[in-house]
């Protein structure tokens, strides 16, 4: 009986998992990345996300601007998007 709790709660949250998903998220944090690691697009948010950019787009000038910095990101889907 406690495995089929077990598996019901691991389903309700993979579904709500998908449900934020599909709605978007933000990061916050102080941005950081050793001078190769942002030159290559690599960012850390605090010690939990790693976000990898393309270098030389608008978002990897962004953050190179704001290593050391506290920054909030924001992901969500486009609206009428597919």
């Amino acid at each position: 009986m406690k495995r089929v709790v077990v598996v019901l709660m691991v389903v309700v949250l993979l579904m709500a998992g998908l449900a934020l998903a599909q709605q978007g998220f933000t990061i916050r944090g102080r941005v950081g990345a050793t001078d190769q690691e942002a030159q290559e697009g690599y960012f850390a948010v605090d010690n939990q996300t790693m976000i990898v950019v393309k270098p030389g787009s608008d978002l990897h000038g962004y953050l190179r601007s704001r290593v050391g910095q506290r920054i909030r990101i924001t992901i969500e889907p486009e609206t009428g998007s597919n």
